[in-house]
């Protein structure tokens, strides 16, 4: 028979060496929540049910955990890790119960599976623990013969040679779902006046039940997140683990210092230099080069784009082909179709660009939508904004646009049309026609030797 499973993430704490207002598993590590690595961990062994235990600044750990299906419990009153876990028996399903922890998010699901196994061989309680260098902070595990746990003792009751023990719990445990009677059985005799989930070992061993310990060797990957030097630590663990992961899988990355989040998707043979920032929801093509120095932020880059050093993209899409930066500014709702090419000190933001169109040097299109063919001359402006509300410019196939020209919105330039340089353009331009507003240029004959 199918072994079943209940996986419950204790999230409530207030995580006061955070020093935040914000909730500690709300804390992001590459992009992501903290709470979410535990709650996808768990959601990999595919349990009956995952239930996430809440308390300080409920609300902010539940936003995390939108769209994930996962259930709720509210532990109102901090009083105790034992407590915690009793607060979501009414969501439990079926089966045996495994306790995560919600600051613990470098948990890895293949660890997590031999920990599964080792407790079906059990008598049905088991704790996980590793050795460190300096337990200070952590709960002292003493163990026996045949992995038997004989107590568990708290960092704060901790005194003598027990203070010394370097085996520590890491907090994640396994409890058979028809002994839950033994956590409920916990009191809180202890300094702090709280239900520890550890006390277990007592009630079981009350019971008849033997507890037992199951020794994970990587610290690193089972110790909880306490303080922002614990989340650099922890974010440059899954910083380094993301490049190597897309790196296996055909990127080629030039340095360490490149920040590649965790949802970020990359295509094959797609090359990306140094101190480069890749974030949120974006997603790059194959063969893609990406210069020094550039951030993409909830973009879709097509394949064989190049993106020049120094650029940045905030909710872009680029097609395949097309050619950005250096130096250019792509903001939220820009498109680029096939073949652009978008230059240095060029700023685009809420602009459709058509395939093939050029904007070179120095030029704002902003509000505006521009057709295929067209060049778009240095220094040009979409003058968008007249003070109280935006407007839209479109301009047509094959337009050029000379230099240092202001298109004042909302205004329409027709298919094949020219703007002369420097002009000021107000009305619409019709369908092959020259737009220009410049001044008569005059001579002043002499005026070098009157001046002197």
């Amino acid at each position: 028979m199918e072994e079943r499973l209940n996986c419950v993430i204790l999230a409530a704490g207030m995580g006061t060496r955070m020093r935040s207002a914000l909730p500690k598993v709300a804390h992001p590590i590459m992009g992501k929540p903290m709470i979410r690595y535990v709650a996808d961990v768990a959601a990999s062994l595919s349990p009956e049910k995952i239930i996430v235990v809440t308390g300080h600044r409920s609300d902010a750990v539940e936003g995390c955990l939108a769209g994930t299906g996962v259930s709720l419990a509210s532990q109102t009153e901090q009083l105790g890790t034992a407590h915690a876990l009793l607060t979501a028996e009414p969501h439990l399903g079926p089966g045996d119960i495994l306790v995560l922890y919600g600051d613990v998010p470098l948990i890895q699901a293949p660890t997590l599976a031999a920990f599964i196994a080792f407790f079906r061989r059990s008598e049905g309680v088991c704790f996980m623990t590793t050795r460190v260098d300096d337990p200070s902070g952590y709960g002292r595990v003493i163990v026996g013969d045949k992995d038997a746990i004989t107590g568990i003792v708290e960092d704060s009751e901790a005194e003598g040679d027990i203070a010394r023990i370097n085996i520590i719990n890491t907090g994640i445990c396994m409890i058979r779902r028809d002994l839950l009677s033994l956590v409920k059985a916990v009191t809180p005799d202890n300094k702090k006046h709280e239900c520890y989930l550890t006390d277990v070992c007592k009630t079981a061993r009350a019971a008849g039940v033997t507890a037992t310990a199951f020794f994970h060797p990587r610290p690193q990957e089972v110790l909880g997140i306490n303080d922002r030097v614990d989340l650099l630590e922890a974010a440059t663990a899954v910083k380094n683990a993301v490049l190597d992961r897309h790196m296996k899988a055909g990127v080629t990355v030039m340095g360490r210092d490149t920040h590649i989040e965790a949802d970020v998707v990359i295509g094959q043979d797609t090359v990306i230099y140094p101190d480069c920032y890749l974030m949120g929801k974006t997603e790059i093509g194959r063969n893609v080069f990406i210069g020094p120095h550039v951030l993409i932020k909830d973009s879709v880059i097509g394949d064989g784009v190049s993106i020049e050093g120094f650029s940045s993209l905030d909710g872009a899409k680029a097609a395949p082909g097309v050619r950005i930066g250096p130096f250019s500014r792509l903001r939220p709702n820009t498109v680029l179709a096939e073949n652009v090419h978008i230059g240095n000190f060029v700023e685009l933001k809420n602009a459709t660009i058509g395939e093939g169109t050029k904007a070179n040097h120095l030029t704002y299109i902003g509000d505006a939508d521009v057709g295929a063919g067209t060049n778009i001359g240095a220094g040009t402006i979409t003058c968008n904004y007249d003070g109280k509300k935006k407007h839209r410019t479109t301009i047509g196939d094959r337009v050029f646009v000379g230099s240092n020209a202001e298109l004042v919105a909302p205004i329409r330039i027709g298919n094949d049309a020219f703007v002369g340089a420097g002009s000021t353009i107000t009305r619409n331009v019709p369908d092959g026609a020259l737009a220009v507003t410049r001044a008569k240029q005059k001579h002043i004959e002499g005026y070098s030797r009157r001046k002197k």
